[in-house]
C-alpha cells in the first residue's frame, strides 16, 4: 500500500504542483490575457442581476449559476464591500470520505503563494521601521546557501528578479525527497543548502517566477525579528488585522477550525479524490513550501487582508508604491508583477492588485481601489477549465462575481422611472458632496435615503420639499450606494459612486 501511495504521489506532483514552470501556470497566463473579454461577454444567469432585489441576491445568483454545472468538488467566495461587510458563500465538499462534508464558508484551504504577499507584506513593514532597505543585499542578514547570489537585493528576491532556480519547480530532487517523507516537516535551511540549482540567469538581468525567492525572505525576516516568519506574521497582519482564520500550516495549530480537504486525481484515471481522506497527509507539503505557500485561510480572511494592504492601511505609501511597481516589464504574460502581488493587466482601466495560489488547493484574490472592494475565491480541487476540457472553475466565479456587482443596479428596475427623470443627481461619482436638484417643485415631500450595496440605510433626510438638497457623504468609505427617493406612492433609486 505504501509502494502505491508513493506512485499516486508521483503522478499527482507531476502533473498539478510542480506544473508552475519559468512563468505563472497557464491557466493563469490564459486568465490575464483574456479577462476583459470574458468580463465584457457577461455571466449567462437568464436573468439580469438589476432585476434582483437586492445585491446579495446578484451575488448569490451569479455564484450559483457558475458553480451549479462545474465538476470542481468544493468553491468558497467572498466579495469584501467597502463599509467591511462581506458576502461569502459555498458550493460543494469539504470531504468524502469517511463521510461526505458540505463545504462552508468557514472551512479553511491552502492560499497557495498568495502566502508571498503576506511574507512581502511582512519584510516591508521592516523596511518602514528602517531596518532594512529593499537595495540592502540579501548577504547582509543571510549565511551563504549554495548557487544563492548574496549579492542580490531585498528588491531582486522579493520581484523574482533574483535569477535563482525554483526549488519547488525546477528540482525533481525535491519531488523524490518529499515523497519519500510524506509526513517529514521540513526545516527552510536543509531547502535551502540541498535542494536550489544552478541560477537561470545572473541577478537583476530577467525575470523568473520562483519560490526559492520566499524562502530566502522568510529567513530574513526572522534573522532581523528573532522569531519565526510565521510569527513575525501574526504579530504584525494576523492580530492587528484580526484575521482569525489564517494559519501557518503545519507549525500552527487551527484547533477546532474546520480544514477542507484537498482533491486530486492521485492515480491518473480522471478522477478526483481527497488526499486527506485516503490517507494521504499534507504537513510535508505544506511544510516544503513553508514561506513560499503554506498558509492556510479563509476567502474572507484574504479579502480582509487585501483590502488593509492595497488600501494603504498598512505600508508607508512610498513602500506600497514600490510594492506596486511593474518589475516584470513583459506585457504580453498579461500581469504586472511587483513585490510579491500583481495586476492584471487584462482588467483595465480598473486597478487591481493580488496574487493567485494553487498548492493542490486553489486560491485567486484581488483589490479594487477605484470600488474599494476585495473578491477571493478558493477551490478545494486542482483542477481547471480548459479549451479540451471545458469547466467552471475559480477564475469563471472571479469574474461572475466582480460582473455582477459592476452590473447590479436597482434603479432600472421596480421603480417609477418617471420619478427618476424629474431628479438630477450630480456630481456622480463624487467625493463626498452630493445634490440632489429637482426639475420642478415637488408635489409632495420627498424622503431621502442613501443606502449602502447589501440594502443598509446610511443616510435618511425626510420631509424634503426645496427644489435642490445635498447631503454630506464624506464620512463614508468610498464604493457603490443607491439613493432611494420617496415621494407619496413612488419610488425611484439612483446608483451613486463615491470615490
Amino acid at each position: 500500500m505504501k509502494k502505491q501511495t508513493l506512485l499516486l504521489l508521483c503522478v499527482l506532483f507531476g502533473a498539478s504542483v510542480f506544473a508552475q514552470q519559468l512563468q505563472l501556470r497557464a491557466p493563469l497566463r490564459e486568465a490575464a490575457h483574456t479577462l476583459h473579454d470574458r468580463l465584457a461577454q457577461k455571466t449567462p444567469t437568464g436573468k439580469s442581476p438589476s432585476a434582483l432585489l437586492s445585491l446579495e441576491d446578484a451575488l448569490n445568483q451569479a455564484f450559483d449559476d457558475v458553480c451549479a454545472p462545474t465538476p470542481i468538488k468544493g468553491i468558497n467566495a467572498a466579495l469584501l464591500l467597502p463599509d467591511g461587510s462581506a458576502w461569502k458563500r459555498a458550493h460543494g465538499v469539504a470531504a468524502e470520505l469517511p463521510l461526505p462534508i458540505p463545504l462552508t464558508t468557514n472551512h479553511l484551504m491552502g492560499m497557495g503563494s498568495i502566502t508571498k504577499t503576506f511574507v512581502s507584506a511582512t519584510l516591508l513593514t521592516l523596511v518602514d521601521e528602517g531596518l532594512l532597505t529593499l537595495n540592502d543585499s540579501i548577504g547582509k542578514f543571510l549565511a551563504p546557501y549554495p548557487n544563492v547570489n548574496g549579492k542580490a537585493t531585498i528588491r531582486q528576491i522579493l520581484s523574482h528578479r533574483s535569477g535563482f532556480s525554483d526549488y519547488l519547480n525546477e528540482n525533481p530532487a525535491m519531488t523524490a525527497a518529499w515523497v519519500a517523507n510524506l509526513d517529514s516537516i521540513w526545516d527552510t535551511d536543509t531547502i535551502l543548502k540541498h535542494y536550489v540549482l544552478t541560477p537561470n540567469f545572473p541577478t537583476g538581468l530577467a525575470w523568473s517566477y520562483s519560490n526559492t525567492n520566499y524562502l530566502l525572505a522568510a529567513r530574513i525576516i526572522e534573522n532581523i525579528t528573532g522569531k519565526t516568519w510565521y510569527e513575525a506574521v501574526r504579530e504584525r497582519i494576523l492580530t492587528p488585522m484580526n484575521l482569525t482564520r489564517t494559519f501557518a500550516y503545519p507549525w500552527e495549530s487551527a484547533g477546532n477550525q474546520p480544514f477542507s480537504h484537498a482533491f486530486a486525481d492521485a492515480d491518473n484515471n480522471g478522477t478526483v479524490e481527497g488526499l486527506q481522506g485516503i490517507g494521504i497527509s499534507m504537513d510535508g507539503l505544506f511544510s516544503i513550501a513553508a514561506g513560499a505557500g503554506c498558509l492556510i485561510s479563509t476567502p474572507e480572511d484574504i479579502a480582509r487582508f487585501c483590502e488593509r494592504l492595497f488600501g494603504g492601511h498598512l505600508l508607508q505609501p512610498a513602500t506600497l508604491a514600490a510594492m506596486q511597481t511593474d518589475y516584470l516589464q513583459n506585457a504580453s504574460t498579461g500581469i504586472r508583477y511587483g513585490l510579491g502581488a500583481y495586476s492584471l493587466i487584462g482588467l483595465q482601466p480598473l486597478k487591481n492588485w493580488g496574487h493567485d495560489g494553487s498548492l493542490i488547493y486553489q486560491s485567486f484574490g484581488f483589490y479594487f481601489p477605484d470600488l474599494n472592494i476585495s473578491i477571493v475565491v478558493q477551490q478545494n480541487d486542482d483542477r481547471n477549465g480548459t479549451p479540451q476540457m471545458p469547466m467552471n472553475d475559480l477564475v469563471d466565479v472571479f469574474l461572475a462575481l466582480l460582473d455582477a456587482y459592476l452590473e447590479y443596479d436597482p434603479s432600472t428596475s421596480t421603480h417609477d422611472v418617471a420619478l427618476n427623470e424629474q431628479v438630477r443627481v450630480f456630481p456622480n461619482p463624487t467625493a463626498g458632496a452630493l445634490t440632489v436638484q429637482w426639475n420642478e417643485w415637488p408635489s409632495e415631500a420627498t424622503h431621502l435615503t442613501l443606502l449602502n450595496a447589501f440594502g443598509q440605510i446610511v443616510r435618511s433626510q425626510q420631509q424634503v420639499r426645496d427644489l435642490q438638497t445635498s447631503l454630506d457623504l464624506s464620512d463614508l468609505p468610498k464604493g457603490l450606494y443607491f439613493l432611494r427617493l420617496q415621494s407619496g406612492a413612488s419610488v425611484g433609486a439612483v446608483r451613486v459612486v463615491l470615490e
